[in-house]
């Protein structure tokens, strides 16, 4: 159901729909523009999967629910955390073909600090 609400979405932040229609006033461009929501969604899993070992459809599985990210997001986060070092996976990034993340991966976070 998402993604087809995400098809028809007004609007997209890096790539995460709006689920909605709801245009930016012209009146206040600058506010929409600051809004990141993958960062957003970056910052959560740190925070919410902190010392745990998860796969990525577990971790979907577990977060989406009420917030308007779709698959794809959770993909390009994670992939990002582990180009920045910020999480890691098994198998890890060598062992997969380039810019994969599959369901079965299981990606462990660090311990808040």
């Amino acid at each position: 159901m998402k993604g087809v609400m995400a098809g028809e979405s007004s609007s997209f932040k890096q790539g995460v729909p709006s689920l909605e229609y709801n245009p930016a006033p012209p009146k206040y461009p600058l506010l929409y523009e600051l809004y990141r929501p993958l960062d957003e969604l970056e910052n959560m899993l740190m925070d919410e999967f902190a010392a745990q070992t998860l796969t990525r459809v577990d971790i979907y599985n577990r977060h989406h629910v009420g917030k308007r990210y779709i698959e794809k997001n959770y993909r390009e986060v994670l992939l990002k955390l582990e180009a920045e070092g910020k999480i890691i996976t098994d198998p890890p990034v060598n062992k997969r073909r380039k810019n994969t993340l599959a369901e079965t991966v299981k990606i462990t976070f660090p311990a808040k600090q």
